[in-house]
C-alpha cells in the first residue's frame, strides 16, 4: 500500500466501506509511515469528519490510537529541541495530548468521542497495559529510528543488528530498531513475522515489542508471528528461554513450546496459552520458502498466500471449514497452489488481476 491508497482507505473507513483485507493492509502501512505520512493521513481523516457515522459498529479504531502515539513521539523530540509546539486536549482520547500546528482542537474532539464510542475494549487494553509504562514506552519507541521492510509479495530477507543478533523477515512485515544498542536493554519493535537470533547478553536482555505482548530474551532462537490482520500472535522457542509479557500476565517457554496471545481488538485481556510440542521446523518452513499449514482453515491459508503473493482474497459467499494441511513450495506460484486448492473440493478460487475470488462449492 503507497500514500495515496492509505488515504483512499481513511475515505472507506469513515463510511465503514472496506474489507478485512483493506485493513490489513493499511494497518501494515501504518507501521512503517514516516511523521509526515501520518501528518497526511490525519489531515485526510479530519477533512472528513463530517461524514463520521456514528453507528458504524467498527469494532476497532486502533490505528488512530497508534497515529496518535506516533507524532506525540515526534512532537517531543521537537520540543526536547527547543522547537514551539501547540498542546491540545482531543485527539487524545480524554488525556492530555500534542497535536500538530494548525489542526483544529474542535475537530479532533469530536472524532475522539466516536472513538471512544467505537473503540472502548482495544483502547483500554492499551491503557491498563501502558498506563505505569507510558513514558517508558515512549522513550523505547523514540529510539526506534531505523526501519526495515519486506513488502507483501516478496521473499525473505535478512538483517544483522548492531550487536551482532539476526533477524530474518517474512513478507509483509516491519522491523523497527536503533541505529546502535544503547542503556540496560535492546529493544525492537515488530509487525509481521521474523525468527530471531539473538546474541547473548546477561546485562542487556533483548526485547521485542509486538501488537499485544513483549517478548524477553537473553540469547536465543525464536520465532515470532504478530501481524495485524491474525487473531493470535505466536511466540515458539527453537532453542534457549523466551518471557512472554501480556497485561499483567507473563510466561516462560522451553524449547518446542509456542505462546499463544489472542489479538487486542479481538479479545480484551485474554490468557496466555502455552502450547508444547510443537515442531520448530514447520513454524520455520517460510525461512526455507515453504507453507506449511496444520489444521488451518480456509481464511488462515488464504491470509498467508495474500502476503505472499501481494492479493486481496474476497470470499463470496461462505466456504467450507475443512482443515487443511500439508506443505506447498512458494516457487510453484499462487494458481498452481490454488488449483491444488481446489482438489480438495472446499471453495473455487478465481484469480482476478490482483484480487483472488472465493466462492464456495
Amino acid at each position: 500500500m503507497n500514500l495515496q491508497e492509505a488515504k483512499q482507505f481513511v475515505a472507506h473507513f469513515v463510511t465503514g466501506e472496506y474489507t478485512p483485507e483493506e485493513k490489513a493492509a493499511f494497518m501494515q502501512w501504518l507501521s512503517g509511515a514516516t511523521v509526515a505520512e501520518l501528518s497526511i493521513i490525519a489531515d485526510e481523516h479530519e477533512a472528513l469528519h463530517d461524514s463520521w457515522p456514528l453507528t458504524t459498529g467498527e469494532p476497532s479504531a486502533e490505528w488512530v490510537v497508534r497515529m496518535e502515539r506516533k507524532l506525540d513521539v515526534s512532537i517531543e523530540k521537537r520540543e526536547e529541541e527547543g522547537e514551539a509546539v501547540v498542546r491540545s486536549i482531543g485527539w487524545g482520547i480524554g488525556r492530555g495530548s500534542s497535536i500538530r500546528p494548525g489542526v483544529r482542537p474542535r475537530v479532533w474532539m469530536a472524532a475522539a468521542s466516536v472513538i471512544v464510542v467505537l473503540s472502548t475494549g482495544t483502547y483500554v487494553y492499551l491503557n491498563q497495559k501502558g498506563s505505569e509504562k507510558s513514558g517508558e514506552m515512549r522513550g523505547r519507541e523514540a529510539s526506534l529510528t531505523n526501519s526495515f521492510t519486506v513488502p507483501r509479495g516478496e521473499a525473505q530477507r535478512e538483517l544483522i543488528l548492531s550487536d551482532g543478533s539476526k533477524v530474518f523477515l517474512n513478507a509483509a512485515s516491519v522491523l523497527k530498531y536503533p541505529a546502535t544498542f544503547t542503556g540496560s536493554e535492546r529493544v525492537v519493535e515488530l509487525s509481521g513475522e521474523a525468527f530471531f537470533e539473538v546474541t547473548r547478553n546477561s546485562a542487556n536482555p533483548f526485547r521485542v515489542l509486538i501488537k499485544d505482548a513483549e517478548v524477553e530474551v537473553l540469547g536465543t532462537d525464536f520465532n515470532v508471528m504478530a501481524y495485524e490482520d491474525e487473531p493470535i500472535s505466536r511466540t515458539t522457542l527453537v532453542d534457549g528461554s523466551v518471557k512472554i509479557e501480556s497485561g499483567k500476565e507473563s510466561v516462560k517457554l522451553e524449547p518446542g513450546q509456542q505462546a499463544q496471545v489472542p489479538n487486542p481488538s479481538t479479545r480484551v485481556d485474554a490468557p496466555i496459552k502455552v502450547v508444547s510440542g510443537i515442531d520448530p521446523q514447520s513454524v520455520l518452513a517460510w525461512r526455507d520458502g515453504n507453507f506449511e499449514f496444520d489444521n488451518a482453515d480456509l481464511r488462515t491459508v488464504m491470509r498467508t498466500l495474500a502476503r505472499s503473493y501481494d492479493v486481496t482474497v474476497q470470499f463470496d459467499g461462505s466456504v467450507a471449514t475443512t482443515a487443511i494441511g500439508g506443505t506447498f513450495d512458494r516457487k510453484l506460484g499462487l494458481a498452481k497452489i490454488l488449483e491444488h486448492l481446489e482438489t480438495l473440493n472446499i471453495a473455487h478460487f478465481k484469480i482476478d488481476g490482483k484480487n483472488v475470488i472465493v466462492t464456495p462449492v
